[in-house]
């Protein structure tokens, strides 16, 4: 499975690039896992591929557990879409971008600094993975 995720913020704190970091170890395991910083639209378009499934980051999204999580991405992979991308942006591309998103997913239906959002995607994708494999998680 090959999961990207990508933003148009700029990640500056250094607690959260040492949580990406973490999580992206804990996730090779699992899956190829990327992540991506645009800077513009075009940059954009770059990174979104015609195969990929399109998941749209946004407190408009559905609120999901993380056993759903899980039984979407382990689904998606049985129907042979092994490319998913989380889609976390903001402001005019955003409304550009959502009649292409296959799936409207929402953390919390708070808002949330952008490098608390990416590190909550991380932990979820990470937990995702524990449960499709049958392997202890904090509840």
């Amino acid at each position: 499975m090959n999961i990207k995720i990508i933003t148009t913020e700029k990640i500056r704190e250094k607690f959260a690039k040492e949580a990406i970091n973490e999580y992206s170890k804990r996730l090779s395991r699992y899956c190829k896992l990327k992540f991506v910083e645009v800077k513009d639209k075009k940059q954009l378009q770059k990174e979104i591929t015609d195969k990929t499934y399109l998941v749209l980051v946004s407190i408009e999204g559905n609120l999901i557990s993380s056993e759903e999580l899980a039984n979407k991405i382990s689904n998606l992979a049985l129907t042979g879409k092994s490319d998913i991308t989380f889609l976390i942006i903001y402001g005019e591309v955003k409304n550009e971008i959502k009649e292409r998103a296959d799936y409207h997913l929402a953390i919390s239906n708070m808002a949330m600094d952008i490098s608390v959002l990416i590190i909550i995607m991380y932990e979820q994708i990470y937990r995702a993975y524990r449960i499709i494999n049958n392997e202890p998680y904090h509840k």
